[in-house]
């Protein structure tokens, strides 16, 4: 995945949970930010 894609993808994850804020897969969904985050700083700087 190129970094303008992972970018969209936090966003994207970002938007549902403001728009779901009391779902049960909430814990899941940070959890897939952090390590879309963590690869992007790895692997661009």
């Amino acid at each position: 995945m190129e970094t303008p894609q992972i970018q969209e993808k936090i966003q994207e994850l970002e938007n549902w949970l403001i728009e779901n804020p009391n779902s049960p897969e909430r814990t899941l969904i940070e959890s897939d930010i952090k390590k879309l985050r963590t690869f992007l700083k790895q692997n661009h700087g």
